[in-house]
């Protein structure tokens, strides 16, 4: 355990001097009740500001309370894994819900700080403290104020800190940036202590009061714990899929580029790996001129499709050529993922009850019963499906959709296998309810990628349902996907067309009463008039299982009034990895309850590849091994010469980019052959998300000494799920099964499959591989 230490602080934030604080750095065994006095004590007027630091896996590490003059930083230890069994094992032996125990340190920091109605507790993203208090360390708060919320700007934004802490005019703009940069893991003691202090700060500036005390505050202490339960579920997965997403992709451009006026721009040639716009994000292009190495750092202007306009700094050289562009930091969240959020801090703050929702009620919580409020249809529909015929389980999941009974099947879940004909089920629902239905009814159709929802347009146009429109957005179609849609050119709403007044609106619809799009264009602030035109009342939802479930809550909050009926239509198992590889993942990864269903039983769908001299080389930022690439190219050589489909997976860029310039150079198919992980998965969904697979995957690894990217899981969970019928993972083997990597889930795989899945680098050039 760490020691008990003190130092002091001086600040930074404000443009004003203020005097040193004292900050006590403790951990929860170690803090005492003093700890606690002399901090209360030194708060005039009761304001105590709070921040917290968090683990990479996104729970709390530690926590900062702060007054003018003094500092609190408390650190807590992390679960334990084996504690967490046991109580597992007792819970099911008393049947009962219990929380674990909560330590002493916990204990009187609840009852001195967090829920001392003498304190007022101020805080940057207090929301996500609260939630985090509750699920980690099992305490509750109250009264806590959220700073940001006096902020009309975008909650993750720069300007919406220096409004919560009092505005530009009394800040030091690069140090606020600097300290409340979002930080991966843990940050040190004194930016949290000074992160609570500068809260601490803003709550007493005179102008600041005011608007504090007109925010509504969070009280976790008096919340239903079933109510925190579902919205810890929310935040916590939606916290770990944005720790995922990658700080720095490497753009795919044309070499070619031209500048004028401070403009750099570029030709995009890959979808999942384009520039996009975005507030923080920040553009490095690399460029060779003669023999002169230079770059260029910008920020993405105007977005025209594949063309991307790039504001740079200084003079830029039009005569070279781009040796690489790379986008550094997270993208920006998604209209979708910051209203997600906003309903969670509303219902933090009891501005909304999520509770008093039946459709959330029977999601996150049903033992709530809350009741349905009744449909009065005044029609029955009935099973209409001209076109083709539906065997018996098809006819009845049609009647449980269309049907509109009051208390029934207001939540349905349609369960079947690839094959068992979804999507006619679909259509022929649509079908039934428009034509023999009450005329006012509508039907949203939604899926999660853009794909899917023109697989479904194209399923309804072909049985000749062609009253529907489907909406768009531009980002998707114009200049990268628009000859996917020459076929619904009919019915087909691009995004740039919203917007428009009721006029507008409904002569694009033409009365229509059926409309698709993804789930993410329905956070679409632009949408409003064709919701308004074409209410949300039945939604169902295809491919569900591939949509986190935190992601309806948009919809659900957006649309309550509406909202009659929610069907989810999808598979609970999966079908693409062989069973040796869906068995493992299955017991690593998803606590065994993924099942798989597969024609391919035998071991050899997964192998190993021993490649004993490959050596790791870093290559500017990343990683090669130039061993592996000779043995991928000979594999390639291999699978092209059998016709076999196939791709080739890596975590590092170099090694990606290296082995598609090496597959050029043999003469192979070298487009679209070779990802490195994150960009393959475009974005780290749920792993069973479909689109990105392929028959025969050959694995490159490039490490033989440090871990790197295999000590994150969650990513190699998806290098490891995307084959349909073979996976061959080229590596050191000593490397997986003695050296670093032997914890990894690469090293569990390897340790599974046995030494019997290991070929050698010869058998290959001998043509062992079939």
């Amino acid at each position: 355990s760490m020691t008990h230490t003190f130092f002091t602080l001086q600040q930074d934030v404000y443009k004003t001097d203020h005097g040193p604080i004292t900050v006590e750095d403790v951990d929860e065994n170690n803090v005492s009740s003093l700890a606690f006095q002399r901090l209360i004590n030194s708060a005039p007027g009761a304001s105590v500001g709070v921040a917290a630091t968090y683990r990479p896996d996104c729970s709390l590490s530690s926590l900062a309370f702060a007054t003018p003059s003094r500092a609190l930083v408390i650190h807590f230890f992390a679960a334990n894994k084996q504690n967490q069994q046991q109580q597992q094992q007792q819970k099911k032996k008393k049947g009962q819900e219990q929380q674990p125990p909560v330590s002493r340190g916990r204990m009187l920091m609840q009852d001195q700080i967090l829920c001392n109605i003498g304190i007022k507790l101020y805080g940057y993203r207090i929301d996500r403290i609260a939630l985090a208090l509750f699920l980690d360390l099992s305490l509750r708060i109250n009264g806590a104020v959220d700073i940001l919320s006096v902020s009309t700007s975008d909650r993750r934004s720069l300007q919406a800190i220096m409004n919560a802490l009092g505005g530009e005019v009394l800040l030091q703009k690069d140090n606020v940036k600097t300290l409340f940069a979002h930080r991966e893991g843990d940050a040190v003691s004194k930016d949290v202590a000074l992160q609570a202090w500068a809260a601490c700060r803003a709550a007493t500036l005179d102008d600041m009061t005011l608007r504090f005390a007109a925010i509504s505050r969070i009280d976790t202490d008096t919340m239903p714990d079933i109510h925190l339960k579902a919205l810890t579920k929310i935040s916590r997965d939606a916290e770990i899929l944005e720790s995922l997403k990658p700080t720095k992709v490497v753009n795919n451009v044309k070499a070619d580029f031209n500048s004028k006026k401070g403009n750099v721009n570029l030709e995009c040639t890959r979808f999942s790996t384009r520039i996009m716009r975005s507030k923080t994000q920040v553009i490095h292009i690399e460029t060779l001129n003669g023999d002169q190495r230079s770059t260029i750092t910008g920020r993405a202007g105007r977005i025209d499709g594949k063309q991307a306009h790039i504001n740079v700094k200084g003079a830029v050289n039009a005569s070279g050529k781009v040796l690489s562009v790379t986008t550094i930091g997270k993208e920006d969240l998604t209209a979708a993922e910051s209203e997600r959020e906003v309903v969670v801090l509303k219902a933090l703050q009891g501005t909304i009850t999520l509770t008093e929702h039946p459709f959330f009620c029977s999601i996150w919580a049903p033992s709530l019963n809350v009741p349905w409020p009744p449909l009065h249809a005044l029609t029955a529909s009935f099973v209409y499906y001209p076109n083709g015929q539906l065997n018996p389980s098809q006819y009845h999941a049609v009647e449980r959709i269309i049907s509109q009974a009051d208390g029934e099947d207001r939540v349905l879940l349609i369960q079947g296998p690839p094959g068992t004909g979804k999507t006619t089920v679909i259509a022929a629902s649509v079908n039934s309810m428009i034509n023999t239905g009450p005329m006012e009814r509508t039907i949203w159709l939604v899926a999660q990628s853009n794909v899917a929802v023109k697989n479904i347009a194209e399923k309804l146009d072909k049985v000749g349902f062609r009253d529907f429109k489907l909406l768009v957005s531009k980002d998707f179609h114009y200049d990268w996907h628009e000859h996917l849609y020459e076929r619904l050119e009919h019915c087909f709403i691009r995004s740039d067309m919203f917007g428009g007044g009721a006029v507008t609106v409904s002569r694009l619809l033409l009365d229509t009463r059926v409309i698709l799009c993804t789930l993410s264009m329905l956070s679409n602030p632009r949408i409003e008039e064709f919701t308004r035109q074409v209410p949300v009342q039945t939604v169902i939802f295809d491919e569900a299982s591939q949509i986190e479930v935190g992601d309806y809550l948009p919809l659900l909050q957006r649309f309550q009034h509406s909202l009659q009926k929610m069907v989810f239509i999808g598979d609970d198992k999966q079908h693409r990895m062989p069973l040796v590889i869906g068995t493992f993942i299955s017991r690593h990864v998803y606590g065994n309850k993924l099942m798989t269903v597969h024609d391919i039983a035998s071991k050899a769908a997964c192998r190993f590849l021993d490649i004993k001299r490959g050596q790791e080389q870093k290559s500017g930022k990343s990683w090669i091994n130039q061993q592996e690439i000779s043995v991928v190219i000979h594999l390639a050589r291999i699978y092209n010469k059998q016709g076999k489909q196939y791709r080739i997976l890596t975590p590092y860029d170099g090694q990606r980019s290296t082995i598609e310039r090496q597959l050029e150079l043999a003469k192979l198919p070298w487009e679209d052959k070779c990802f490195n992980v994150d960009s393959f998965q475009g974005k780290i969904w749920l792993t069973l998300a479909a689109g990105n697979e392929e028959d025969h995957i050959i694995v490159s690894l490039v490490r033989t000494q440090g871990v790197g990217f295999l000590k994150n899981s969650r990513r190699t969970n998806v290098m490891l799920t995307r084959c349909k019928k073979s996976m061959i993972i080229c590596t050191n083997r000593d490397f997986v099964t003695k050296g670093k990597a032997v914890s990894t889930l690469v090293g569990q795989l390897a340790l599974t499959m046995g030494p019997d899945s290991w070929l050698d680098g010869r058998d290959i050039v001998n043509g062992i591989l079939r």
